[in-house]
């Protein structure tokens, strides 16, 4: 039994090693690339919403995010100091030091950097499909939330203003109209 239990543990060990949080990484960085330029350059096409309609791209980058995380958790000083993570949220201190220095741990860069790019895919998701659903052109705020983020969904506002479509309604309101 205990030659089990070290077998397992060295499995799980063999698998969570610092090369494979390299590796996920760049998986994490190029393998939502290809989905992007779909939502970018084939917005209404048929394969497009075959494969963004539903969850399961943003659910693969959900993944390979869970796995830098234990991966990370899983070795020794493989993240940053709860201490150190706790002053990011001390207003009385300096949280932006404290997250510039959270920087130097590699593990840390990996899950933040997956953790920003699996929301990022699934706010510019949100915007296609928005666009889709009520006639609005998205190329352009979809690209600019692949570039950086939050601004791309201000854009997407701006153009249903300037388009006359109105900004998205409340959904939880219409969840409520349904009942």
């Amino acid at each position: 039994v205990n030659s089990a239990t070290s077998s397992s543990s060295l499995d799980v060990a063999s698998i969570f090693t610092t090369d494979n949080i390299k590796t996920a990484f760049s998986v994490a960085t190029f393998f939502p690339q290809l989905p992007w330029l779909f939502l970018i350059l084939l917005p209404n096409t048929g394969v497009t919403k075959k494969l963004l309609g539903g969850y399961e791209i943003v659910t693969l980058c959900c993944l390979v995010h869970f796995f830098i995380v234990s991966a990370s958790i899983a070795q020794p000083d493989g993240t940053a100091p709860m201490v150190e993570f706790a002053d990011v949220f001390d207003p009385a201190g300096d949280p932006q030091k404290a997250m510039v220095g959270m920087m130097q741990y590699p593990n840390f860069v990996s899950e933040e950097w997956s953790h920003v790019l699996t929301w990022d895919l699934f706010v510019g998701r949100w915007i296609w499909l928005d666009g889709l659903k009520r006639g609005i052109f998205t190329s352009h705020s979809v690209l600019l939330c692949n570039l950086i983020g939050p601004p791309g969904l201000l854009l997407h506002w701006a153009t249903c203003l300037v388009t006359g479509k109105g900004l998205p309604g409340n959904e939880a309101d219409d969840l409520m109209e349904e009942e």
